[in-house]
């Protein structure tokens, strides 16, 4: 794989901000054992993952802790890695405009500086944690452009998540009031997920598959079941997985390669179709 780190300022969030990005290479193995490497043509369009970051976390994180890089390239797929502070994924009442940013400037920005695919069906979401949220978040918010999305551990129903900080109100890292103008009315709203997901399809609007896996010892368990059991009921195309573990980056290495093997990547050919 190709690594690239890049620092630059973004219109939308008005402050400089960081993004890893990895783009598929040939690698030695291949070239020694004369593998077809047509995918490095030029004018090749690589499928591409945004790659989400959990709550205390950054741009970083996937690609020192866990074998992202290494997977990618086994499925020769490029991946996005941002970085969105402790938004939650919103376009903050009082803070950066983080869903405009992952939905419109970010993915335009790549796609101009990358060979990577604008297709819908070459171009998936997936996270961890609060990123696992944020990629249905950005799935639903922006279904034309993003073909499938994946959770691992997701805080997807934000409703229990604002419930549990009822419990411990001071307690990090999020600050409610300055994601939302008032808390107490997320219900029902956009950044309710399933709320979302029903006005979407009323809109007459697809929204793209969804994959959700949680660890069975993992605090935030008892929600997936809840989740799961609401985008069930609403209709949506879902792939549920538990297994053993619990919120860490042993099962985030283990099973995004579920994710990975789950999307529906299309070979790229030597013709850069």
């Amino acid at each position: 794989m190709a690594f690239f780190h890049m620092n630059f300022f973004s219109p939308t969030l008005l402050v400089g901000t960081d993004v890893n990005v990895f783009i598929p290479t040939p690698d030695s193995g291949e070239l020694s054992t004369g593998q077809d490497i047509g995918y490095f043509h030029d004018g090749v369009k690589y499928p591409v993952l945004y790659l989400l970051h959990g709550a205390y976390g950054d741009y970083s994180d996937w690609g020192r802790l866990t074998n992202i890089e290494r997977y990618a390239q086994e499925r020769k797929i490029a991946v996005v890695m941002p970085s969105a502070d402790n938004s939650f994924y919103q376009d903050m009442y009082r803070g950066g405009k983080y869903l405009t940013y992952f939905t419109r400037e970010l993915p335009d920005y790549i796609a101009r500086l990358f060979p990577v695919s604008t297709k819908r069906e070459d171009t998936f979401v997936a996270g961890l944690s609060m990123g696992g949220y944020g990629a249905v978040r950005v799935a639903f918010e922006m279904p034309e452009r993003f073909g499938a999305a994946a959770s691992l551990s997701g805080a997807i129903d934000l409703l229990a998540a604002l419930e549990d900080a009822e419990k411990e109100p001071h307690r990090p890292p999020f600050y409610w009031d300055a994601i939302f103008a008032d808390p107490g009315k997320v219900e029902g709203s956009d950044a309710d997920l399933f709320a979302l997901a029903q006005k979407r399809l009323a809109e007459g609007r697809k929204l793209p598959p969804i994959y959700q896996t949680v660890g069975t010892e993992d605090l935030i368990y008892p929600a997936n079941l809840s989740a799961k059991k609401k985008l069930e009921e609403l209709g949506l195309e879902l792939t549920y997985a538990e297994h053993p573990g619990i919120h860490d980056w042993e099962f985030w290495d283990a099973h995004i390669r579920d994710v990975l093997d789950w999307l529906p990547i299309r070979p790229v050919s030597a013709s850069g179709q």
